[in-house]
This record gives C-alpha cells, sequence and structure tokens, in this order.
C-alpha cells in the first residue's frame, strides 16, 4: 500500500526533461556500452536460429494496451520513411522496408516488438495488424511531452521491480532485466510494447516496456 500511496504525491509532476519541438528525446541518459554487457543476464536459455532469424519456442501474446495507432507516414527521403503514432513518437523505418511502410493507412492497428534479425541496427519490429506485414524501425523521437497517450513513470520501486505509469498501470518488471532497470527513474517516459523474447526462466513477462530516456526495453507483466 505504501508504494502505492505514492502516486499521490507524485503523480501529475511536470518531467523536467530535454526535449524537442515538446517531444521527449531520446536517449537522453543513456547506458554505457560496459553497463549494457554487464546488464545482460549471466545464463539465457538457448532459443532455435534459423535464417538469420531467432525464433520462439511459443508466440507471445497480444493484449489491448500493447497496440498503437499509426498517425501517418512521413517521407524522409527517397526510400525512407518515419512512421508517427498516437503519442506522438517517430519511428524511422529501414530503408529495406520503405516501400512496405509507404502502404500503410491512418489509424491501423500496431505493434511494437523487438526485432530478432540478425546483424540488424534496428532495435524492433512494428506489426501492422490490419494486413500482417511488419517493418524494422528504430526510435527517433519520444512522445509528446504531457501528451493525453503519453506514459511516463509516477511511481518506482526497484526493490520489488515494480513500477506505476501516469494512466495508473502498475506493472512488474522481470528479474531477468533487473540490471537494467537500476537505471530507470520517476518521470522516464515509457512506450508500451509487446515481449517476443518470452524466456524460459519468466514465460509470464508477456510485455515490452521501451524507456525513452534510456533508450533501452525490459521485460515486463501487467499487474
Amino acid at each position: 500500500m505504501k508504494f502505492l500511496k505514492t502516486i499521490a504525491t507524485i503523480s501529475l509532476l511536470v518531467p523536467t526533461l530535454f526535449y524537442a519541438d515538446d517531444h521527449i528525446s531520446v536517449g537522453t541518459r543513456p547506458l554505457s556500452e560496459e553497463e549494457i554487457v554487464a546488464a545482460k543476464p549471466a545464463e539465457e536459455p538457448e532459443e532455435e536460429q534459423s535464417a538469420g532469424y531467432t525464433f520462439n519456442r511459443s508466440a507471445p501474446t497480444y493484449y489491448s494496451n500493447s497496440f498503437h495507432r499509426l498517425c501517418f507516414v512521413k517521407i524522409l527521403d527517397h526510400n525512407s520513411y518515419a512512421l508517427d503514432l498516437e503519442d506522438g513518437s517517430e519511428w524511422k523505418v529501414s530503408t529495406s522496408d520503405g516501400i512496405k511502410a509507404s502502404n500503410w493507412h491512418t489509424d491501423d492497428p500496431l505493434i511494437i516488438t523487438q526485432n530478432n534479425r540478425w546483424f540488424s541496427s534496428y532495435e524492433y519490429r512494428i506489426i501492422n495488424q490490419a494486413n500482417n506485414t511488419s517493418v524494422e524501425a528504430k526510435l527517433f523521437l519520444g512522445p509528446l511531452l504531457n501528451g493525453e497517450y503519453s506514459r511516463f513513470i509516477v511511481s518506482i520501486d526497484h526493490t520489488r521491480g515494480e513500477i506505476i505509469l501516469n494512466d495508473y498501470s502498475h506493472w512488474n518488471i522481470s528479474y531477468l532485466d533487473a540490471s537494467l532497470f537500476k537505471k530507470w527513474a520517476l518521470n522516464d517516459y515509457v512506450i508500451i510494447g509487446t515481449n517476443s523474447d518470452t524466456s524460459f526462466w519468466d514465460s509470464s513477462s508477456d510485455s515490452l516496456l521501451i524507456n525513452v530516456n534510456m533508450n533501452h526495453c525490459v521485460r515486463a507483466k501487467q499487474l
């Protein structure tokens, strides 16, 4: 209860962050390469690999809070596109998927998950539920500062591995990502995705929480 009561005192705070054009800048507090390596779990279960992709033993379960809505597709330059979502976040699409993204439509329902293709510099894969296609993408611009659909942390408990967002959703971070979670802080902005990299050791963490300020993600489950 003490953890939950903290909302009353810290919710609705205006985050003091660096931003451009009222958007949250990505990676204002990035981890060093040494910290990223140190944060990886000592042991991960072996995964089946084939044709340059990593496949999971079980398909992820998708929940409504993991869905996003496409506002519009932006043309950056020749065969280079970006997706603007309902929270104001902007995602740069890989050039190889540019033509595919150009055929997506406003209000298409989208899911954000990990990109498990080998040797790709794009961390995420965005799946269009309307036409069952997907593109590789990277977070280029964060959500709108205090936007209607923007989510940020209003309560955090590093010991219990729990956070509460400004929409009062309550999340438990996978113990496999505990080292990454130690760096998270109040007012960090979060984008909710779906975890497609479920682990044998923690199959209940079916969601993906992307920390915009840290520019990394952790696996989690909603409480």
